[in-house]
């Protein structure tokens, strides 16, 4: 790297000083990556930072590829010998991440320009102090204070302060430590159907010796007899659509109804109703990309392209609506948005059947791939619109009331269309299912209470027609708490709310609990300005930014995008300060 014109000194604040985050490197294989290793890497292109783009280097595939990583036949431990090669479709796991990580650290470290000293700090940060006219003072838990020009909270996932309960996991993780106290034979409720969920069940059972055969495209499962027994519920009842197989990393079916052009003409005349005025645009793009997969399977790849093409003149003629009722009418967007009306509620024998066969038939539709199943390329438009909607939400750019509605009851559906399990993960489920150590009794919304007498809990169904109520030993969250400032368990966080660095973004909302920051990402004070030394990137900012739990990807990444124009707008701020202010230690 090019010297850098002025000395610098960077102090980093990591109690692993190696930026692993989440994904430690002693966790179990078991527990995977929701991304596809061919979508992650942390060297950024142009498509990111313009050219500021320096050397180029592997992504997570390439880098397991060349020391010689395989997957076994388990589908998820990580090898130097037997099994097969990986390829870019495989979720690997987590911990394998955690190691890429380590290494792009180290490897960073090593090419740090000259003029630049890098300090590391293996304590955690717990108090923050910011003066415009003096600097950031940083206070670490060992007792070392920092003094600084600028700082970059960078935070992560941190916890909320968690509830205490008789027989009750309220954060499933660190796994399989939070659910080692849940005894073989014993009974769990898990709250959910989502990938933490599915990290529960595989800690309750491939981490306790259990193991699946796979056998003429028929998976089993083989009880270790340490697994306890596993009720599954959630306030939906619905599952989640699994992720399909992938054989190109990016879909040929993009966006034409929700573009960023438009998203700007619709933002320039104020805050957005999103159920008005995007929800449309979005069923649109799922009807398109449906009749296009549908056309590319049934006709060919020159019909599907001059579909593509009528469907664009569409667009720009603003006929798109009266073509696409033309062209298809069998198709309804809203089933696979929310396909809740097709649940089935007597009784819980047959709301378990239905949800079988929901998940069995996702799966057979998984396995057809992106551009064999008409199904999961429309559910994938959802997914290939999340970085527009980005531009749509951010910064107000949605009323109080619609972004309210956004966060609790869109952004659901929104994930359980494109953010679900692994397809093998579900196909496990109903190997465990057929195995009687898992069951979904309930239905949706079922009423949880402490049993009486105690100790345990009881399951209530509330929307069976015949009711069903069961007493379990354990109840166990089956989804991740996001980031609250207002309840947060990390002492910096407190402290930076406590001195009126962080404010809410939303005072009195029940659905989005974020910070406050600006369109810098400068955190935002109680005067509605924001702080020009400090940035805060990161889950704690949802809400006020939207989709921040992601990992960089190839080409375009938000993560970098942000990332670099933080860091711009800091050497920015600092070419416009004197000598004498720099001077300072």
């Amino acid at each position: 790297m090019k010297p850098l014109p002025f000395s610098v000194r960077v102090d980093l604040v990591d109690p692993t000083s190696s930026g692993q985050g989440l994904h430690a490197t002693d966790q179990p294989d078991y527990l995977l990556l929701n991304t596809l290793c061919g979508e992650i890497s942390m060297f950024p292109g142009p498509e990111s930072v313009g050219a500021a783009a320096a050397e180029s280097g592997p992504g997570l595939f390439d880098w397991v590829t060349a020391r010689g990583l395989r997957l076994a036949e388990d589908g998820h431990t990580v090898t130097r010998s037997g099994g097969r090669p990986i390829v870019p479709g495989d979720f690997l796991p987590r911990r394998i991440l955690g190691e890429y990580l380590r290494w792009f650290f180290e490897w960073t470290c090593r090419r740090a320009p000259e003029g630049m000293r890098l300090h590391m700090h293996r304590s955690e940060a717990v108090d923050v102090q910011s003066h415009e006219e003096t600097g950031v003072r940083i206070t670490l838990a060992d007792g070392t204070a920092l003094t600084s020009d600028y700082a970059f909270l960078t935070l992560g996932h941190v916890g909320n302060g968690r509830r205490t309960g008789t027989r009750a996991v309220t954060d499933p993780y660190p796994l399989p430590q939070s659910v080692e106290a849940i005894a073989p034979g014993e009974s769990v409720a898990v709250g959910g159907f989502g990938l933490s969920a599915m990290d529960v069940v595989a800690a309750l059972t491939i981490g306790r010796g259990g193991r699946f055969s796979r056998k003429s495209g028929e998976i089993r499962y083989r009880p270790s007899g340490a697994e306890p027994r596993i009720l599954l519920y959630s306030r939906s009842g619905m599952p989640f659509r699994v992720r399909p197989k992938r054989e190109e990393m990016t879909s040929r079916f993009q966006p034409m109804a929700l573009t960023r052009e438009t998203v700007a003409s619709l933002r320039s005349a104020g805050p957005l109703d999103f159920d008005e005025q995007l929800m449309p645009l979005i069923l649109s793009d799922i009807r398109i990309a449906h009749l296009r997969c549908r056309t590319l399977v049934e006709e060919g790849h020159e019909a599907e392209e001059e579909l593509a093409a009528d469907l664009a003149e569409a667009v720009r003629s603003g006929k798109l609506p009266e073509v696409l009722d033309a062209l298809d009418t069998s198709f309804d967007p809203t089933t696979l948005w929310d396909p809740s009306h097709s649940m089935e509620l007597h009784d819980s024998h047959d709301y378990q059947k239905w949800l079988t066969r929901t998940v069995g038939d996702d799966l057979t539709e998984a396995e057809k791939g992106l551009s064999g199943s008409p199904l999961k390329a429309a559910a994938e438009a959802v997914r290939e619109v999340r970085d527009i909607l980005r531009d749509a939400v951010n910064f107000r750019g949605l009323t109080p009331a619609s972004l309210d509605m956004f966060m609790s009851r869109t952004v659901p559906l929104m994930n359980r269309a494109v953010v679900g399990p692994q397809k093998e993960r579900y196909a496990e489920l109903l190997a465990l299912a057929d195995s009687g150590i898992v069951r979904f009794p309930f239905g949706a919304a079922p009423r949880v209470a402490p049993a009486e007498p105690g100790p345990g809990w009881t399951v209530s169904s509330t929307t069976l027609e015949v009711p069903y109520l069961e007493r379990v030993d354990w109840l166990c969250a089956g989804n991740a708490p996001w980031p609250d400032l207002a309840a947060s368990a990390s002492p910096l966080v407190r402290s930076l709310r406590r001195r009126r660095l962080l404010t809410p973004y939303a005072p009195g909302s029940g659905s989005v609990t974020a910070a406050d920051v600006d369109p810098s990402l400068h955190p935002v004070g109680p005067d509605g300005t924001g702080d020009p030394r400090l940035w805060l990137i990161g889950p704690l900012c949802e809400g006020a930014t939207f989709y921040n739990h992601l990992i960089p990807t190839p080409g375009y990444s938000r993560a970098f995008v942000d990332a670099h124009r933080c860091v711009t707008d800091m050497y920015e701020h600092f070419t416009r300060t004197t000598p004498e202010e720099r001077a300072r230690p």
